[in-house]
Formats: structure tokens, sequence, C-alpha cells
């Protein structure tokens, strides 16, 4: 089987680590054939998985509403990730790669399960992290997504072809790697990135895209809204038109693997001065900072 260069090569299969090359599935399991499925990716830094439990509630949530039955407890899953770390050479306390961990559950090949349950780790390209300092170049996707409110567009499903395409035409659109798509709704109000959130910056006060559009509730989107509070910074769920974003002090995304990085343009004109802001390194600052402190927390247990 081929293996993506960047993926570690060890991968955990319904209860067993082995190589990647030998991580197969069925042919017909649900999640291959009709996207039944649903999946986390977290970022993981000196061996520790970051926003841990915020991640798998998250996926919880999803198994509960799909119906999804015999979903390993949260417990199990967090214990099978520190030991695909750790599996894969990547659980330094002093440092390591800094990777993504993707964590799948299908339903199976049978309505009622069991569950197919895959796990693996991806490292994170140079390319990749200069995002946070370079910034993220834009681009509106010429095709809408779904995004009514309706309940699924609120979980991380396998059901993923709006974000998959929106690679496949930024591919196309540009060589850049910084370049992340955009939805809009059917007003044209933006809405999120293909793997991103959205933020704005209007005089000290952030702006985000409101949940009820239709957004996924990024676990990055939740730690900046609580960061903020903390920082004493107002922060509003607000519909965001792009020209309402042209006008912005800066603009930032918000991504797992990204944490917070500035959105330097759309649609090739600048926005928010063209480069990282004095709200963005604050909210960076902030974020490493409580980083640090869940891998102090980790490490003291």
């Amino acid at each position: 089987m081929n293996v993506p260069a960047d993926i570690f090569p060890t991968v955990y299969l319904d209860g067993a680590f082995v190589p990647a090359e030998r991580a197969t599935i069925s042919a017909f399991d649900r999640g291959f054939l009709v996207a039944d499925g649903i999946f986390e990716t977290l970022y993981a830094t000196r061996g520790v998985p970051i926003q841990l439990r915020r991640h798998l509630d998250r996926l919880a949530r999803a198994a509960e509403y799909l119906r999804m039955r015999d979903v390993p407890d949260s417990d199990s899953l967090a214990a099978t990730l520190r030991e695909l770390l750790v599996r894969n050479d990547i659980a330094d306390p002093a440092g390591g790669a800094e990777a993504a961990l993707r964590l799948t559950v299908s339903r199976g090949a049978e309505i009622g399960g069991p569950p197919t349950v895959v796990a693996f780790a991806r490292r994170l390209t140079a390319g990749h992290l200069r995002k946070r300092t370079d910034g993220v170049v834009g681009f509106v996707l010429p095709y809408s997504r779904a995004a009514s409110g309706h309940d699924l567009t609120h979980h991380k499903t396998l059901a993923y072809l709006a974000s998959s395409l929106g690679q496949v035409v930024l591919a196309e659109l540009t060589p850049d790697p910084r370049a992340e798509g955009f939805f809009v709704d059917d007003a044209g109000h933006l809405l999120e990135g293909a793997s991103s959130n959205l933020f704005l910056v209007e005089d000290g006060r952030l702006v985000t895209p409101p949940i009820a559009a239709g957004i996924l509730p990024g676990t990055s989107r939740a730690e900046v809204l609580v960061l903020a509070g903390a920082l004493g910074i107002e922060a509003a769920e607000e519909s965001v038109s792009r020209e309402r974003l042209a006008a912005a002090d800066e603009a930032f995304i918000t991504s797992s693997t990204l944490r917070v990085a500035p959105l330097v343009s759309l649609d090739g004109a600048t926005v928010g001065g063209g480069a990282r802001g004095p709200m963005v390194e604050r909210l960076q600052a902030a974020f490493q900072a409580e980083i640090d402190a869940e891998v102090a927390r980790y490490y003291a247990t």
C-alpha cells in the first residue's frame, strides 16, 4: 500500500499498532463507501496531544448524534493517541517533531458496527508552520456548501468533500502553499475556511461568524474565545461580509495545527495590512502559553 511520505511509520487500527503499509480496512467499510463516520485532527507537540479532551468530547457528541454504537470511550482513545506518539518516537518532552494526529471512527461494514477505529500521525511541514508568521492567502471557493444551520455541519463527519474539493480548486488557482479556501453563504457572507475558522479584528474587538450560520465549532476557535475573555478582549459572533473583512484592522484563522495564523489577503486583495498584526501576535503568545501550561500539567501527573 502506498503511504504518503509525511506519515509516521506506526498506525493504530482496531486495537493494534501496525506498520503504516499494513493499515488496511474492509472494502465494505461504510466510512469508505458512504462517508459514514467521524474524525478529529489534533495538534501534538513535545509528546502531548493538545486540547485532547476538547477534541474527544466533540467526537463523542458526534458519535452520539450519528447513533454510532460501541465507539471506544474517551479515556481509551486518549490512551491510544498517547501510545501512538510513543511508538512513533515523537513523545520527547524536550522537543521533537510537531505533528498532526488524525483519529477516524467509521460505523464499520455493518449498520450495527462494530466501528472501525484508525489513528495515525503526520509530520507538520516547515511550509505549513510558516503560515503562523507569514500569513495565509485566502480565496473564496467557487461553489457553496450547505450551511443553513443543519446539525450535521456542526460535526466532523467523513462527508468532507466540500473541503477536499477546495484543496483541488486551490491547487488550480495558485501554487502558494499558504492558500486557504473560504466558504460563503447564499448572501455572500464569509463562513469559515475549508480547514479553519475565521476572525476579524475591529477597533480592538474580535468578530467571528456564528455557529448558527452552519460552521464547525472549532476547538482552536473555542480556545481563542476563552483567551480573549481572559485578556479582556471583547468578542462577538456576527456576520462577516467581504467588505467588512477588507476594512478590518486584522484578520486571522484558527485551526488545530496552526492555532492562530494571520489572513493577509483574499482573492488577491490585501487584508489587515498584509502582515501579522499586534492582536494576532498577542493571541499567539497567549495560545502558546496555554500550550506550555498543558504540556507541564501532562508531565506533572
